[in-house]
């Protein structure tokens, strides 16, 4: 559901950008995010800010940043979000 991009080599994060163009019902996601571990930090609208081991923006296009270095942890992070997010996508 999503490909690993690495921003730059000086950043402390990875960018998960979906294999298509997808929008989420972010609204939706928060008590499944919260039930599943994550710390709710901030909700915008468009944004969803969240912690697990790490910080995780989760924006209404799909496209999540992770700020970490961990190449496991981002893997990790990428499979447990694609199981908790595959079910709110609504393709454009």
């Amino acid at each position: 559901m999503f490909e690993i991009i690495k921003p730059c080599l000086n950043c402390k994060s990875f960018i998960l950008k979906p294999k298509k163009e997808l929008k989420l019902n972010l609204e939706k996601i928060i008590e499944v995010i919260k039930e599943k571990g994550f710390i709710v930090k901030v909700y915008t609208g468009s944004l969803l800010s969240i912690f697990k081991e790490c910080k995780i923006n989760i924006y209404s296009s799909g496209k999540i940043v992770v700020i970490t270095k961990n190449h496991e942890l981002i893997k990790s992070i990428k499979t447990e979000l694609s199981s908790i997010l595959y079910p709110y996508i609504q393709s454009d």
